[in-house]
C-alpha cells in the first residue's frame, strides 16, 4: 500500500514539472503581442533590436524583460526604404501646462566672451601703505587717555593721550626765554634772536604742540608739563600699545592707526594659475563672517618669489570697505574671472546633454515642439559651453528642462510606433507624437532644478 502511494506521488510530481516546462517554452516562444504586430496592409520591417521604454540604453537581440526594471522589452524596427533617406528627427511636443510645470526655458544662441575662474584663499589685512604708528616724541609718563577704550574710529589731529614730560617743560622754557630776549633786544640784535625764537617754536611743534598751544603759551607765559599725543591721520585704532601710568621713551609706539575704508586681501596663487593673472583684474571676495555677501576688488600686486613648500605666489587685492565690515585677519576666499579669447557662439551648460560620444541640444521649432540637434562642443567654462558647429546665432535652445525633453524623446525613439499601443501608455499621456500632457506622472513634470 505504501509503495503504491509513493509511486503515485512521484508520477504526479513528474507530470507537474513537465507541464511547467512546456508552459515556459511556450512563453519563451510566444508570438509578439498585438502592439508588436503591424496592422493589416502595412509592410513588416525587420526588428533591429529590443529596448526598454524606461531604459533606452538597453539593447537586446531578442525579446525579454528589462534587466533594470523588469518591463517587457519593445521592438525597434528598421526604417522603411521609403522613409530611410528622409527620416526626420524625433519630435517632442509639450503642452503649455506641462512646460510651465517642468520649468522648461528657451534662450537664443548668443556670441559672448567666455571666462574661467581662478579661486584663491587668504586673509584680510589693513593697508600698510597708509598705516601709521603713533609714537611718543618725548620721554614721559602716560597721565591720561583722551579716548574711550571702546572707541576705535578717530579723526585727524584728535587727542589720544596726555604725557607728563620734564623734557617738554624744558622746551617751553627755552621758547619763553627766546621771546623775552627778543623783546628786550636792540634793533640790530632782533633778527638774530628771531631765528632763535623760530628754532624753539619748531622744537615744540615737533613734540606735538599746535599753533593754538603756542598762542596760549605766549599769552599765559606759563609752561605746562603735559604733552598731548594726537592722531596723525583719520583712521581706526587697531592696537593699543601702552597702559595708564607707563613710562615711555621718545620714539616708542603708543598706538597702531590704520584707515579701514580700503582693506587688503592677501592671497596665495598656485603656480598653475599664475600665468592667467595680471594687474587690474577684478576679484569677488567672500568671508566666513558674511558667507553670502560678495566684495569686489582688484589685483594690485603679484609676488616675484615662489614658495617652494606649497608652490604658491603671494598676491594682493584692494577691496573698498565703506561700512567697515571687513576686518583685519579675517579668513577669506576670492574668485577671479579670466576672459578666454574672443566672443564665440555659446549656450549655458544646462542646455548641452553629454551623451558620452556626442553632445545634443534641443531646439524649439515652434510653440511646444522640440527637436534634438547634435552639436560639436568646444571649451567648457563654469557657466557656458562653446559651440563649434551645429548651431547658428539666434536659434532658440532649451536651457532649462532639457533632461525632461530628452526623456520624452528617448521614449519616442525607444518605443517606436508600438509605444502608444502598450498597455497603460495612453493613461500616462504618451502618444504617437511623444506629447507630454498634464496627466504625466509627477516625476516627469517636476520643476527643473535650475528654475527659479
Amino acid at each position: 500500500m505504501k509503495t503504491s502511494r509513493s509511486l503515485f506521488t512521484l508520477l504526479l510530481a513528474t507530470a507537474t514539472t513537465l507541464s511547467l516546462a512546456t508552459v515556459g517554452c511556450r512563453r519563451a516562444d510566444a508570438p509578439p503581442s498585438a502592439s508588436d504586430v503591424p496592422a493589416a496592409g502595412k509592410s513588416v520591417e525587420p526588428v533591429e533590436y529590443w529596448t526598454c521604454s524606461m531604459h533606452p540604453q538597453v539593447r537586446e537581440p531578442k525579446p525579454g524583460r528589462c534587466p533594470f526594471c523588469g518591463m517587457n522589452l519593445t521592438p525597434v524596427r528598421a526604417a522603411s526604404k521609403d522613409t530611410a533617406g528622409s527620416a526626420a528627427p524625433v519630435e517632442v511636443r509639450l503642452e503649455a501646462e506641462a512646460i510651465r510645470q517642468a520649468g522648461v526655458q528657451v534662450e537664443p544662441v548668443q556670441r559672448r566672451r567666455l571666462s574661467r575662474e581662478v579661486t584663491v584663499f587668504g586673509t584680510l589685512g589693513y593697508d600698510l601703505n597708509r598705516h601709521h604708528d603713533v609714537v611718543s616724541l618725548v620721554e614721559g609718563r602716560v597721565e591720561r587717555f583722551r579716548i574711550d577704550i571702546n572707541q576705535t574710529e578717530v579723526a585727524k589731529d584728535a587727542p589720544l593721550a596726555d604725557l607728563y614730560s620734564v623734557e617738554a617743560l624744558g622746551f617751553q622754557e627755552d621758547y619763553l626765554k627766546s621771546l623775552r630776549e627778543r623783546w628786550l633786544s636792540t634793533f640790530y640784535e632782533r633778527d638774530l634772536l628771531a631765528s632763535m625764537v623760530a628754532l624753539a617754536r619748531e622744537k615744540l611743534r615737533r613734540i606735538g604742540f599746535t599753533d593754538e598751544d603756542l598762542v596760549r603759551l605766549e599769552k599765559e607765559r606759563k609752561p605746562r608739563p603735559e604733552v598731548v599725543v594726537r592722531a596723525p591721520i583719520a583712521g581706526t585704532l587697531v592696537d593699543n600699545m601702552v597702559r595708564l601710568g607707563e613710562i615711555v621713551r621718545a620714539g616708542q609706539t603708543l598706538y597702531h592707526l590704520a584707515p579701514l575704508d580700503e582693506i587688503w586681501f592677501n592671497a596665495q596663487v598656485f603656480e598653475s594659475d599664475l600665468g592667467a593673472l595680471h594687474l587690474g583684474q577684478r576679484v569677488r571676495v567672500t568671508t566666513k563672517a558674511e558667507p553670502g555677501r560678495e566684495h569686489t576688488g582688484k589685483l594690485v600686486f603679484l609676488g616675484r618669489m615662489l614658495n617652494e613648500n606649497n608652490r604658491t605666489v603671494p598676491a594682493r587685492f584692494v577691496l573698498p570697505n565703506p561700512d567697515r565690515t571687513l576686518l583685519p585677519n579675517l579668513s577669506a576666499s576670492g574668485v577671479v574671472e579670466i576672459l578666454v579669447g574672443d566672443a564665440v557662439l555659446s549656450v549655458p551648460n544646462s542646455a548641452v546633454l553629454d551623451l558620452g560620444t556626442r553632445h545634443v541640444v534641443y531646439l524649439e521649432e515652434q510653440d511646444g515642439m522640440f527637436t534634438p540637434r547634435e552639436i560639436r562642443a568646444g571649451q567648457v567654462t563654469p557657466h557656458y559651453t562653446e559651440i563649434v558647429s551645429g548651431l547658428t546665432e539666434g536659434e532658440p535652445v532649451v536651457v532649462a528642462g532639457a533632461f525632461l525633453v530628452d526623456a520624452q524623446a528617448q521614449l519616442r525613439a525607444g518605443a517606436g510606433e508600438g509605444m502608444s499601443g502598450m498597455p497603460g501608455m495612453k493613461d500616462m499621456g504618451i502618444h504617437d507624437k511623444a506629447t507630454l500632457t498634464t496627466n504625466s506622472p509627477p516625476e516627469m513634470a517636476a520643476p527643473h532644478p535650475h528654475t527659479p
